[in-house]
């Protein structure tokens, strides 16, 4: 048994070509993400030995009971508190405490280079959660970019090929109807 080979359309072409262009640029991809991976990572890293190198812990002295705020859970509240700087400056902020901590009890609290408060470093965790999110992200954008395009050209072939269609049924449909009015 042979297979008479039917001539494939210009739109079926193109189809291909984009199919094999998604193809592509979902491999292209994988790499670029590892790129944008390793790039955040670096400076993620950078980033937290930087806050690990300006930012430290002092002991504060709590100057009113603390309160828990709105949004907040329940093991974690606000209070005002005084600290001395390294450098022997005094500050008075509103910091981060743990829940129930009352007036005059001692809290440790992050402060930056200039004694003000400051968040804790960025952690290994961190760099890692921020890391992997650049990295994921960067493909799942690069995937669906390339699914978008070529669903859009299939779109674009399918209006095509259904616009042939109709011309062609349009040239042929009269002889057809004329065959079955002579009858």
């Amino acid at each position: 048994m042979t297979c008479s080979r039917v001539p494939a359309r210009c739109t079926d072409r193109l189809e291909l070509a984009s199919w094999l262009a998604c193809v592509l640029l979902a491999v292209a991809v994988v790499p670029l993400a590892l790129a944008v991976a390793s790039v955040v990572a670096s400076d993620a890293g950078a980033e937290a030995a930087r806050q690990a190198a300006e930012r430290q812990q002092v002991p504060a002295v709590l100057v009113e009971d603390a309160e828990i705020g709105s949004g907040t859970s329940s093991q974690h509240a606000r209070a005002v508190a005084s600290w001395t700087s390294p450098d022997g400056t005094g500050h008075e902020d509103t910091v981060p405490v743990p829940a129930g901590a009352g007036a005059g009890e001692a809290v440790l609290v992050w402060i930056g280079p200039d004694g003000s408060p400051a968040g804790p470093p960025l952690g290994r965790g961190d760099v890692v959660v921020v890391t992997v999110t650049a990295g994921a992200l960067t493909l799942l954008l690069g995937l669906s970019t390339a699914a978008a395009v070529h669903a859009g050209v299939c779109t674009l072939l399918d209006r095509a090929r259904d616009r042939a269609w109709t011309r062609e049924w349009a040239a042929v449909e009269p002889l057809w109807a004329a065959r079955f009015r002579l009858r």
